[in-house]
């Protein structure tokens, strides 16, 4: 074989082992990105659901000050829709399983 061929041959190979091992590279990062999409997915699911539960718990705080008569009967309501807040949460935990 003549030497200009072989060389040629041998840059070809250095090359295809370059890209190769850029493609290895660029599939690990991926497969990263991808795990931590999903992380990210998971914790945008879980301050959504705070955000929910936050809201509900604000709306029934607004409907007990309007209601209530006295700090105490404030205090008395809030321990009350928060039972019933857990216990929603808990049900749908429940349905979710």
């Amino acid at each position: 074989m003549p030497a200009e061929l072989t060389d040629r041959m041998m840059r070809i190979q250095h090359k295809t082992q370059v890209l190769r091992q850029q493609y290895l590279t660029l599939l690990d990062e991926k497969k990263a990105m991808e795990r931590q999409l999903q992380q990210l997915q998971l914790d945008i699911d879980q301050l959504q659901k705070q955000v929910d539960r936050l809201s509900t718990d604000n709306e029934y705080l607004r409907v007990v000050h309007s209601v209530a008569p006295n700090p105490e009967a404030v205090a008395r309501y809030k321990k009350q829709v928060s039972k019933m807040v857990r216990d929603i949460d808990r049900c749908i935990k429940q349905l979710n399983a």
